[in-house]
């Protein structure tokens, strides 16, 4: 008598071993892609914020010589003509700084401007309560990247903003951030309103710049307006939110007003004039740093920028200069010129002084400075005199 064994060495898997096999591995492979995300987006916010501190430090370098800062513009109609990357090309020399690697708008990674609509030029130094630049694109944890004085940067949480029920993108392009038809709306988390009231000229638009969380709870929410038109803005109490116009800042908590702006059919020249209906309203204008303060029972209406034009020119990277026309008598405006005159002939200030920037190295150029800037270029190395 025999026992007849059989052992198949050989044998393969049941189909129920294949199906659990095979969902453990997509298990395990969708994890890893989460987790490959999450680090990729926090590198890229990394790089980011890396990005706007070195910015901001151009923008302060760019201020000690020419103590103002570089013009901001409404994004998309040409009105900035020359962006960041150009204006700070003497302090930041690789351009790839100026972009966000979360920005898939190939208009602006195109032109190096990925933070340019994101940017609020204001007269003299910030505080570290008012934006200076900032990205709101990283949305892993719904946070926006924002530096506010020069060089000081924060993460903070990003606050929706809806029209017609739907969130405006903290991540989209610009024109997905803007509304323009008249009678269209934004509503803020607080409940703060900005509505277009009359859109006067074709390219008229209401541009969200930033809405964000403050480390005290505090909702701050800017929003740029630029060409014909008018808006009715209604603020929460207790919230912070700034109207920027070609000529004016608008700064409130809690109040109801207007703004209205119009270029009288010129690029150059904007009048910015402010209504108040109830609360307080105070307007910088941003040629002069004038402030005036608008409340109830005293002066409700505001109006800025009717200076007349003037021509100047300033210098960027390797001599190349070019010309701007602004709506101000200030002839230091948007830089110093290089030379004894200006584009329009008049003299350049006899407290100018003629430095050499950065010498001994590839940087090294000629410039004329105003006196008040003299110590700060003597202190990262220029000297006085041409360059030889």
């Amino acid at each position: 008598m025999w026992k007849l064994s059989y052992n198949n060495k050989n044998r393969g898997f049941t189909l129920i071993e294949l199906l659990v096999t095979i969902g453990i591995i997509g298990i395990i492979a969708g994890i890893s892609t989460v987790a490959v995300s999450k680090i990729k987006g926090a590198n890229n916010q990394t790089t980011c914020i890396s990005n706007l501190r070195s910015i901001s430090q151009g923008l302060q370098m760019y201020y000690n010589d020419y103590m103002t800062f570089p013009e901001d513009g409404y994004p998309d109609n040409g009105d900035d003509i020359y962006p960041l990357s150009t204006e700070l090309a003497s302090y930041i020399r690789d351009k790839s700084t100026f972009i966000c690697p979360e920005d898939n708008d190939t208009t602006s990674t195109g032109s190096f401007a990925s933070y340019d609509p994101y940017y609020v030029a204001r007269k003299g130094s910030y505080d570290s309560n008012e934006l200076a630049l900032g990205c709101p694109r990283h949305r892993g944890a719904k946070n926006s990247t924002t530096a506010f004085s020069t060089g000081s940067t924060e993460i903070m949480s990003i606050g929706s903003v809806m029209v017609s029920g739907q969130e405006l993108p903290p991540d989209g392009t610009t024109a997905q951030r803007t509304i323009s038809s008249q009678g269209e709306k934004m509503t803020f988390d607080d409940g703060s309103t900005v509505e277009i009231k009359n859109n006067s000229g074709g390219s008229y638009g209401c541009f969200l710049v930033q809405s964000v969380r403050l480390a005290d709870g505090t909702l701050y929410s800017i929003v740029r307006v630029q060409d014909n038109g008018t808006i009715d803005v209604q603020v929460t109490t207790g919230s912070k939110f700034e109207v920027v116009t070609p000529s004016a800042i608008v700064g409130v908590r809690g109040t109801h007003f207007t703004v209205a702006t119009n270029s009288n059919g010129s690029e150059i020249g904007y009048q910015t004039v402010v209504s108040l209906t109830t609360g307080i309203v105070v307007v910088t204008d941003r040629e002069t740093g004038d402030i005036s303060t608008l409340k109830t029972g005293g002066t409700t209406s505001k109006t800025t920028g009717n200076m007349a034009p003037h021509s100047h020119y300033h210098t960027h990277e390797k001599g190349e200069r070019h010309m701007h026309d602004h709506p101000s008598q200030n002839q230091a405006h948007h830089g110093k010129a290089q030379s004894g005159t200006d584009d329009d002939g008049s003299s350049a200030d006899p407290g100018d002084i003629t430095i050499c920037h950065k010498p001994g190295t590839n940087g090294e150029k000629t410039m004329v400075i105003s006196a008040s800037a003299l110590s700060g270029h003597l202190g990262h190395g220029d000297s006085v005199g041409a360059c030889p």
